[in-house]
């Protein structure tokens, strides 16, 4: 009994041994065949790198940047992307895209098919970075796709975006209504003011949450053109809506005419005295300076701090704030003057 215990101990104890000795002869194999690979990207670094360097400098294009195989493709991928980081210049970002289109294009509608999400979301984000206009209709062609990640999606509709595609609007406002107020904005962003401009005169029929980004993107872009359009939000509707156009104009700094919002700082809402005050302080309406002084005693901190704020962009806004700090009996307000006084020195 106890022989046969040990024979087996004995070929449990080999077979352990078979098997790590497999594993570390894999382990060593895969590792040298890594070393390899990594030296032969460091190999075509060396060659492709002053070439690719020359390309988006001078213009000039070179025969030895011909890349045949997938590692080769990769090593250009790689520099291109340390590339996008670095360069400033309308054209050498067009000779950037124009390279990326030439040796990269059908590696990437290959790695658009692969059924690894990563793989997918990577190559998404190259053709992003590339400006890879050419492969808009493979990125379109994704949206076919049976089991598309949200994430993935709000990164294909960014990229049609950005590559101004036509019929982004149809299936923004028809098509995908399960997106978030972020998705949007996320994806509104890039749009160039022509076809930004579809969503704006969409915006009564629009769903709450492109509602909220289109506004959002106005405020982004600060463009004294939408003031109209912003203005009849805030008159036309309430709630969040109406306190959103009312944040756009603030950050746009400018209305026809100041009256209707110098109301708003005597707003039994603290969200709109806090607006207001943020409207009135890039208008430079010296009337509502008195205003401005007595929210700083507000009992909601927003408001104290955007009054403090608005009234430090007058030209005696320093003047005013030391009055209230050496002045005022009250310990908010003076705390307020002091943090706004005290702010970048």
């Amino acid at each position: 009994m106890l022989t046969h215990e040990l024979l087996f101990l004995s070929i449990l104890t080999l077979s352990l041994v078979g098997i790590l000795a497999l594993l570390l002869g894999y382990l060593t194999i895969r590792k040298t065949i890594e070393i390899q690979k990594s030296k032969k990207m460091e190999y075509y670094r060396g060659i492709y790198n002053p070439l690719i360097s020359s390309i988006l400098i001078e213009g000039s294009f070179s025969r030895k940047l011909n890349p045949d195989t997938v590692l080769q493709q990769k090593v250009i991928e790689q520099l291109l992307s340390r590339y996008t980081k670095v360069i400033e210049g309308e054209v050498e970002k067009e000779r950037l895209s124009s390279l990326a289109s030439m040796y990269l294009s059908d590696y990437y509608q290959k790695q658009l098919k692969s059924k690894k999400w990563s793989i997918r979301m990577n190559t998404l984000y190259h053709i992003e970075d590339f400006n890879m206009i050419n492969l808009t209709e493979s990125v379109y062609q994704l949206l076919n796709k049976k089991r598309l990640s949200h994430q993935e999606l709000v990164h294909i509709l960014r990229i049609l975006a950005l590559f101004q595609f036509r019929e982004l609007f149809e299936l923004l406002t028809t098509k995908y209504h399960e997106l978030t107020e972020y998705d949007y904005r996320h994806i509104l962003i890039p749009l160039e003011t022509k076809n930004f401009d579809q969503y704006v005169l969409h915006f009564h029929n629009a769903r709450l949450p492109l509602q909220k980004a289109i506004i959002d993107v106005i405020a982004r872009k600060r463009e004294v053109s939408y003031t109209t359009f912003l203005e009849k939000i805030f008159s036309n509707y309430s709630g969040e809506i109406r306190i959103r156009a009312l944040k756009a104009l603030a950050e746009i700094g400018y209305v026809k005419k100041s009256e209707p919002y110098l109301d708003l700082l005597y707003s039994e809402k603290w969200e709109e005295r806090m607006v207001a005050a943020k409207l009135i302080g890039s208008l430079k309406e010296k009337s509502a300076i008195p205003r401005l002084i007595e929210l700083m005693h507000d009992r909601t901190w927003w408001v104290r701090s955007q009054a403090a704020q608005a009234i430090i962009q007058f030209t005696n806004g320093k003047e005013i704030l030391g009055t209230i700090l050496e002045s005022s009996k009250d310990t908010f307000a003076k705390d307020m003057a002091w943090e706004w006084l005290h702010k970048g020195v």
